[in-house]
């Protein structure tokens, strides 16, 4: 008898398991872990998630969006573990990263379903900001940038990417002096802070409709993603 009720209860365990993996599976991030992804900004062009894995933390199956993405990473971090149930080789290892460095994904898997485990004694915080607009050469969006080693004082406009479909900018002003970033006349942008100003923390975001303008304050550091091309349903 305890032979067969462990035997039941194992069953039962393994049962709840693949039902509660069922139920994630098929439901995005924000649903399927809403502790670890929150939506902070979704319009036609972009789909911005702010998120966080917890230290020594699992995160449950969920499914992404298939278009690109860009990854803004805002601590540093070791590695992360990614496992696609699906697929026959399914763990894949996101290396460790540092703070303000960028990744660029054209997203080449038709299957993005997932769950994730950070191993590590320190949590991992970034932006996943999904691209859902046009994209005519969608595999030269990729990439990793290093964050830069140190911010010039003179202020700084470096080109990070550029392809038909994004560029991407790091902006700083002179020493003491406000940003002005202003969105080209014909396609809006996206900018990230890197740093943290009063109450907008690192990560937060300003959306900027073509032709509008948005002034920062002295020692600010910004990500820039211009969007060239316009918006596509994937």
């Amino acid at each position: 008898m305890k032979i067969q009720r462990r035997l039941l209860l194992a069953s039962v365990a393994v049962l709840v398991a693949l039902l509660s993996a069922g139920v994630c599976r098929g439901q995005g991030p924000t649903k399927a872990a809403p502790d670890s992804y929150k939506l902070q900004l979704e319009n036609d062009h972009v789909k911005v998630l702010r998120v966080r894995y917890a230290a020594n933390s699992k995160v449950p199956v969920h499914d992404h969006s298939k278009g690109p993405a860009a990854y803004v990473y805002l601590t540093d971090s070791g590695p992360i573990r990614f496992t696609h149930p699906e697929w026959d080789h399914p763990v894949l290892t996101r290396p460790a990263v540092k703070a303000g460095a960028l990744r660029l994904s054209p997203t080449r898997f038709d299957n993005e379903t997932h769950a994730v485990e950070n191993p590590n004694a320190t949590a991992s915080e970034f932006l996943r900001i999904e691209l859902k607009t046009e994209a005519p050469d969608r595999q030269r969006l990729v990439g990793r940038f290093p964050p830069p080693k140190e911010w010039n004082p003179a202020g700084v406009s470096e080109q990070v990417f550029d392809n038909s479909q994004l560029r991407v900018t790091r902006l700083s002003a002179a020493s003491g002096k406000d940003l002005t970033v202003t969105a080209d006349p014909k396609h809006p942008a996206l900018l990230v802070r890197l740093t943290t100003e009063a109450s907008d923390p690192a990560g937060s975001t300003v959306w900027l409709a073509p032709g509008e303008k948005r002034v920062f304050p002295a020692g600010q550091q910004i990500l820039r993603f211009d969007l060239k091309t316009a918006p596509k349903k994937f």
